[in-house]
């Protein structure tokens, strides 16, 4: 896991962080008003303000909205339910007012695909965060490859301990926690230029410095002496007290399958070494799922769970310097990602007796591993889901807004910048796309979680209180009985609840919530509950003056179509798998008739093989 070197703006921070799939479904389950015309499909929009409609573009579509008398405003949004990583869709919408003259406005051009920069120079934060996801990526693939072909480990009985320095992977140790001043020698895989070598790179010396009923905080030797008074009990308490309550609750237990009872989190320079001294980035920890693998076939496994955390190195002896407290202070927050990557692994591999090939896949897996820290966020801060929290309540508690929230809101603004360029499911093979538009898919993920969970849990009582919404994330963390991945596990998962079970009909119903979220009047389904969004950005742009990201008060703009006289628009722009395109069309007074067709670029019918849905909302 890894995050920018300075991390400037989270500083800056804590010193003030069922549709059908062949109807136009209108706001009461009515079809929306349709007509042939001329081999097409034409439908007109008769809504009124807070009412919704979705309609199917198989076909050419021409969508009508009417002459009014008075001022009104609809968002549209072009949905694409494709669900092959990195597939395009090259799209083009013509506005025409009724009578305007042909060509009267000039063709309007989506923006280009790549980011732009930022209008107040911020660009070394990008840069930074660009290496921190390439970091990531590069590590997150590497682990995978070296495990391909391993098979996982079984969990084991636990045994009484021989005397004296254990070897992590050694026979099972006893079943009770190990204890402050053992000695414990660990394999490691990891190379400092991250790659992963399932035959070992050498061996890790530790001592226990802080043992809990269900962790066991160790201390690489070749680092140690720098962490004094206290520093690694306090991170045991809020492992034990915070993150595996919330946890084992939204995810699942660890399997212990060293049968030692604890999960252990070493501190090592391993990880500092994996961060160039020149980088504007750093790595924080990581989990190996080598460590879940047979050491027969992957000798440098520990056969057990491990989280690897950075070293405290104020001095920079293995990189660049590392001051004690952003080691430790850091450490939680990073443990709770790392935690629900083990857990789900463990749970699809371990105690499923799967493969290696059953891991989540990488957008969905990222998704819930920052899900994770959104949920001991709020635990910590004791707040509930469903309660619509702004900028004030979730920065009541600064350091916690600024470690748990506070990366989440900066990625899904990466994202609003441009949805319809996100590489939503990944790349073309379905990994970590790197660089900004990993951020940007880390944050569609977790937008898209927090709506779904928002909109489709039940009940109340949940262990942070509200509505009991980690029955959700526990079933997508494992897979269910076939360990389905990716598409397939919501799509399952959303077929218990009984949501839109196909992915196509659930973007459908999620394609408004990026935009509409808190605005006066909007449906219902259009808002993710839990949180403000409109309010957090326009805080955030305040506050941090507009820095990358956060140089509107809302990332997400459409594009504006006047519902005018002389309106003759044409639109060109491509749309990312599972992604969308908004437009705004708006009028002060009275209006013509205004008339959207939608073609692909070369100007033929859409066909139905891409899954595109037009998404209406009238707001006025």
């Amino acid at each position: 896991m890894a995050r920018p070197a300075v991390a400037r703006a989270t500083l800056w921070i804590a010193a003030l962080a069922p549709l059908a799939c062949a109807d136009a479904t209108g706001p009461d389950g009515d079809l929306c008003p349709a007509v042939a015309s001329r081999g097409a499909a034409r439908f007109t929009l008769s809504l009124a303000a807070g009412e919704m409609c979705v309609l199917p573009a198989g076909g050419v579509q021409v969508v009508e909205i009417g002459a009014g008398n008075a001022s009104a405003e609809y968002l549209i949004v072009v949905q694409s339910g494709l669900r092959t990583p990195a597939a395009t869709t090259r799209l083009r919408l013509d506005a025409h007012a009724s009578g305007a003259a042909a060509a009267r406005v000039p063709p309007l051009v989506a923006p280009a695909r790549a980011l732009p920069v930022d209008a107040f120079g911020f660009e070394d934060d990008r840069l930074g965060l660009e290496e921190a996801s390439r970091a990531d990526l590069t590590f997150r693939a590497n682990a995978r490859r070296a495990v391909l072909g391993a098979r996982p480990l079984r969990p084991k009985p636990a045994v009484a301990p021989d005397p004296g320095p254990v070897r992590a992977n050694a026979a099972p140790a006893a079943p009770t926690p190990p204890a402050v001043g053992d000695t414990v020698i660990f394999s490691n895989a990891v190379h400092p230029n991250l790659d992963v070598d399932c035959d070992g790179i050498h061996d890790v010396t530790a001592v226990v410095r802080a043992a809990g009923p269900n962790f066991a905080i160790v201390e690489d030797l070749d680092g140690a002496g720098v962490v004094l008074g206290g520093g690694y009990e306090a991170v045991l308490g809020l492992l034990e007290r915070s993150v595996l309550p919330v946890l084992s609750a939204y995810f699942g237990e660890p399997a212990d399958i060293d049968g030692n009872g604890v999960v252990w989190v070493l501190f090592s320079p391993v990880v500092n070494r994996t961060t160039p001294r020149d980088s504007d980035t750093r790595i924080l920890g990581f989990f190996n799922p080598a460590d879940l693998a047979d050491p027969e076939d992957c000798p440098a496994s520990n056969g057990g769970e491990i989280l690897y955390l950075l070293a405290a190195d104020p001095d920079g002896r293995f990189s660049k310097p590392v001051p004690t407290r952003f080691a430790t202070t850091g450490a939680v927050g990073v443990a709770a990602h790392e935690l629900a990557h083990l857990i789900s692994a463990e749970r699809r591999t371990v105690l499923a007796r799967g493969s290696f090939a059953s891991l989540e896949e990488t957008w969905l897996s990222e998704a819930l591993a920052h899900s994770a820290e959104t949920f001991v966020g709020m635990s910590g801060a004791f707040l509930r889901p469903g309660s619509n929290y702004g900028f004030t309540e979730l920065f009541a508690d600064s350091d916690n807004f600024a470690t748990y929230h506070f990366p989440n809101f900066r990625r899904s603004a990466f994202y609003l910048l441009g949805p319809h360029r996100t590489p939503a499911l990944g790349n073309a093979y379905a990994r970590d796309p790197d660089g900004v538009s990993s951020l940007a898919m880390r944050g569609f993920g977790w937008l898209f979680l927090r709506w779904f969970a928002d909109q489709y849990s039940t009940g109340g009582g949940g262990v942070l209180g509200g509505a009991a919404e980690e029955s959700i994330f526990h079933d997508l963390a494992g897979g269910g009985e076939a360990r389905a991945r990716g598409v397939e596990n919501v799509e399952r998962v959303a077929a218990g609840l009984g949501a839109p079970d196909t992915w196509d009909d659930l973007l459908a119903a999620w394609a408004l919530a990026p935009i509409a979220d808190d605005l006066p009047g909007a449906p219902s389904s259009t808002q993710l509950k839990t949180l403000h969004l409109r309010d957090v950005f326009a805080a955030l742009h305040r506050e941090l003056e507009g820095r990358t990201p956060f140089a509107r008060a809302f990332p997400l703009q459409a594009m504006d179509i006047p519902l005018a006289d002389g309106t003759d628009a044409r639109i060109d722009f491509e749309l990312a798998a599972s992604t969308g395109y908004y437009f705004r069309l708006e009028s002060e007074g009275p209006h013509p008739e205004v008339r959207l067709r939608l073609t692909t670029q070369a100007g033929l019918s859409v066909p139905s093989s891409e899954a595109i849905r037009i998404v209406a909302l009238r707001t006025r």
